[in-house]
């Protein structure tokens, strides 16, 4: 069993993201070998560019503000508090908080990326 405590994870800016803190939870490094599960904060106008992600599927849950997920430059969605999505290996996307209030969603990526920053 791990445990982890409030704060305590690396934090890191991800590959193709901006202004945005994500912090580590778990992942394989604290014995996780399925998983990586990471607490993200966008503030206002951060986010990511487009990216994709071939082998692994990844589901974002919102705790706090909304964030709008797009594809191509295309609105797809925009999630709010309480809301997920799912986004399955090998499609397109992109995450940004525009609203002013900052965004806070949790990340759950499986298989977890070999790489992240």
């Amino acid at each position: 069993m791990k445990i982890y405590k409030k704060g305590t994870g690396e934090k890191y800016t991800p590959f193709s993201h901006f202004d945005m803190t994500t912090e580590v939870i778990f992942n394989p490094d604290l014995g996780c070998k399925k998983a990586n599960i990471t607490l993200s904060t966008l503030k206002k106008g951060a986010g990511s560019f487009d990216e994709v992600h071939e082998h692994s599927d990844q589901i974002f849950y919102v705790l706090k503000g909304q964030m709008k997920v797009y594809a191509g430059g295309k609105l797809l969605h925009t999630v709010s508090q309480g809301d997920a999505i799912m986004v399955e290996a090998g499609e397109v996307h992109a995450v940004i908080n525009e609203d002013d209030e900052e965004c806070v969603y949790y990340a759950v990526t499986v298989p977890p990326l070999d790489k992240t920053h």
